[in-house]
């Protein structure tokens, strides 16, 4: 799962399961990235709610996405 976000300043990025731990995010002033799996192979149990975030110096903005696997 990708977490994109632009601003300026570039803001930092975590994508992480509704309730888990935001992963380390990035601000380096390109397109930022959060990937929740890694590169591993999805299954049915990594199906549920996931909360992106990115803050800078401005503020913070928050979506959220259902992911399904079937």
């Amino acid at each position: 799962l990708e977490c994109r976000a632009d601003g300026d300043p570039a803001p930092s990025t975590g994508c992480a399961r509704d309730g888990g731990t935001a992963d380390g995010g990035t601000a380096d002033g390109g397109s930022h990235q959060g990937e929740v799996t890694g590169g591993r192979v999805v299954t049915r149990a990594d199906g549920g709610r996931y909360v992106c975030r990115a803050t800078n110096r401005h503020g913070v903005a928050v979506r959220s996405v259902v992911v399904t696997v079937e």
